[in-house]
C-alpha cells in the first residue's frame, strides 16, 4: 500500500486575505445557510473529491447527473470556493487563446474540439445559473487581448493565424482607436472575442456548493486532507479528524497538485497579484471590456458590475517545490507597487479608493493547457491541473473529464489528449527550478519596466526573459 503524507493547508480567516469575491459571496450567505460541518468520521462512498472548487463541484454535479445513486463525499481544506474559483479574476473564458498549444497537443481535430467545447461550456454555465438562480453578475461584455506597448504588437499574430480559418473562431481584430475605447486607458490595438464574460467567481462557487449539496453530495469543509492511501481494495483519504474510503479519489486541488512530484515537474507556481479599487465618478460608464495586455507577466482588468474596478497583474511571484502553493496563498506582500503598476497602465485610476488586495497561486502547464489523468503511485486517484490562469470555463471540461475517469468510462474528452501529461523532461527539480525561475521572474519584470517606458534591456536581461517554460515540452 501507498501512503504519502502531505502538509496541511493553513485555513484563512475571514477579514485577511480572503477575496473580495468571497467577502461579498459569504455576505450573502444567510444564518441558516448550513455550515460547512468538519469531517469527524470514518465514512465509505464510491467516490471520494478532495477540493471544493469549481473543479470539484463540477465533478460532483457530473457524476451526480450520470448516476444519482452514487455516495459522493467532498471535503474541502478551507471553505468552497476560498482556492483559487474565488480568487480569480472572474473572468469567463474559453481555450481559444491558446489555440497554437492546442494544435500542437491534440492536432486539428481534437485541439479544435476542446477549443469549441470551451465556448461551449461559456453557454452551459450560463444556462446552469438561470436554471438554479445563481446570480453570479453575469456580464457578457467579451476580452479584449490588447498591446500595451511596442513589444506586445502582434503577440496575438499565431493565435490568429491558426485561429482565423477555422469554423467557430471568436476573433476580430481591431485598431487602436476602437481597442482603447474599449480599454479605458491607451493601448495600439489588439483582438476581441465577444463570447468571453465577466462575472463573481465566488457567487459561482457558493451556488454550486448549494447545487451540489441538493443533489445529495455530502460536503465537509474544513477538513484539509492529510494523507491519502491507495493500492488496496479501496483508497483511503484522511483528514485531521476522519476519514473516507472509496474506490475512487478525484484530487481536484488545482495548484496544490504540486504536491505530487510527477505531476510538479511540468507545472511552473507562480502568482498573481490583485486589487480591488473604487475608481474616480464617471469611470464606471467609460468601460466595462474584461482586458489583458500582451506582457509575459500580463496585467489585466476590467469594471466589475457594482461599479468597482479590478487589476491584477500575473507572475509577481514564485513557488518553492511542494509548499509553493501554500507559500504564495496569503496578502500581497507590496501592495503600493501593484497599485502604482495600475495607475501607470490606466491613468484614470489614480486617485482610486483601494477596497480589497489579495495573492493568489497560479499552476502554470508547461504546456499552457490543463491536464487530467490517474497518479502512477496512486492506482485509483486521479488529478486535475495546469488551468494556467484560465479556469472559470474549462473546469467544466474538468469536471466531465474526471468524473469519466472516476467511473472508468473511456468516452469523449476522456479519451483526448487533455488526459496525457505534456509530453517533454518536465522542468529541472530544487533548488535549480526555484533558482533559475527567480532569475527569469526578475528579469521579466526588469523587461516590463523598461519596455513600459520606451527602454530597451541590456544584454543580459533579454537573454534571460528568452527562457519559455514551454521549452520544456517536446
Amino acid at each position: 500500500m501507498t501512503r504519502t503524507q502531505l502538509p496541511i493547508r493553513r485555513s484563512v480567516s475571514v477579514g485577511t486575505a480572503r477575496s473580495y469575491w468571497m467577502r461579498d459571496a459569504l455576505s450573502l450567505e444567510t444564518a441558516q445557510a448550513d455550515p460547512g460541518t468538519t469531517l469527524t468520521a470514518s465514512l465509505r462512498a464510491d467516490v471520494c473529491i478532495v477540493g471544493g472548487g469549481f473543479t470539484g463541484m463540477w465533478t460532483a454535479i457530473e457524476l451526480k447527473q450520470r448516476d444519482p445513486s452514487l455516495d459522493i463525499v467532498l471535503i474541502e481544506a478551507d471553505l468552497c470556493g476560498s482556492g483559487a474559483s474565488g480568487t480569480n479574476a472572474g473572468m469567463l473564458m474559453n481555450l481559444w487563446p491558446k489555440m497554437p498549444a492546442l494544435l500542437k497537443a491534440g492536432g486539428p481535430t481534437e485541439g479544435l474540439d476542446v477549443a469549441r467545447a470551451s465556448v461551449e461550456a461559456i453557454d452551459y454555465i450560463r444556462r446552469f445559473c438561470v436554471e438554479n438562480r445563481i446570480d453570479v453578475q453575469w456580464e457578457p461584455n467579451g476580452w479584449l487581448w490588447a498591446s500595451n506597448n511596442p513589444s506586445q504588437d502582434g503577440v496575438w499574430d499565431e493565435t490568429l493565424a491558426a485561429s482565423v480559418d477555422q469554423a467557430g473562431s471568436p476573433f476580430e481584430e481591431i485598431d487602436s482607436v476602437t481597442a482603447t475605447a474599449l480599454a479605458g486607458t491607451a493601448v495600439r490595438g489588439g483582438i476581441l472575442d465577444s463570447t468571453c464574460v465577466g462575472l463573481n467567481p465566488a457567487r459561482l462557487a457558493r451556488g454550486l456548493l448549494r447545487v451540489v449539496r441538493s443533489l445529495g453530495v455530502m460536503v465537509f469543509e474544513h477538513s484539509p486532507m492529510t494523507s491519502i492511501d491507495s493500492g488496496g481494495v479501496t483508497n483511503v483519504v484522511h483528514t485531521q479528524g476522519g476519514s473516507v474510503s472509496a474506490d475512487a479519489v478525484v484530487l481536484a486541488i488545482n495548484a496544490w497538485c504540486s504536491e505530487f512530484p510527477e505531476v510538479r515537474k511540468h507545472l511552473v507556481m507562480t502568482a498573481s497579484d490583485n486589487a480591488v479599487v473604487r475608481p474616480p465618478s464617471g469611470w464606471a460608464e467609460s468601460q466595462r471590456t474584461n482586458v489583458s495586455d500582451g506582457g509575459r507577466l500580463l496585467d489585466y482588468w476590467r469594471s466589475l458590475a457594482d461599479g468597482n474596478f479590478l487589476f491584477g497583474k500575473a507572475g509577481l511571484g514564485l513557488g518553492w517545490g511542494a509548499r509553493g502553493a501554500s507559500s504564495l496563498f496569503k496578502p500581497i506582500p507590496r501592495p503600493g507597487r501593484l497599485l502604482d503598476h495600475m495607475v501607470r497602465t490606466v491613468p484614470a485610476m489614480a486617485g482610486s479608493h483601494v477596497v480589497s488586495t489579495w495573492r493568489a497561486p497560479v499552476e502554470y502547464s508547461v504546456s499552457s493547457l490543463p491536464f487530467f489523468g490517474e497518479l502512477g503511485s496512486h492506482p485509483g486517484v486521479y488529478f486535475g491541473t495546469g488551468y494556467s490562469g484560465d479556469g472559470v470555463g474549462p473546469s467544466v471540461l474538468g469536471g466531465q473529464i474526471l468524473a469519466s475517469l472516476a467511473l472508468r468510462s473511456n468516452d469523449n474528452l476522456a479519451s483526448s489528449f487533455l488526459t496525457r501529461l505534456p509530453s517533454g523532461r518536465g522542468l529541472p527539480p530544487e533548488p535549480i527550478r526555484f533558482l533559475g525561475g527567480q532569475l527569469v521572474k526578475t528579469a521579466l519584470i526588469r523587461q516590463d519596466r523598461a519596455h513600459d517606458r520606451g527602454r530597451r534591456v541590456d544584454p543580459l536581461t533579454a537573454l534571460l526573459t528568452r527562457v519559455d517554460p514551454t521549452s520544456f515540452v517536446g
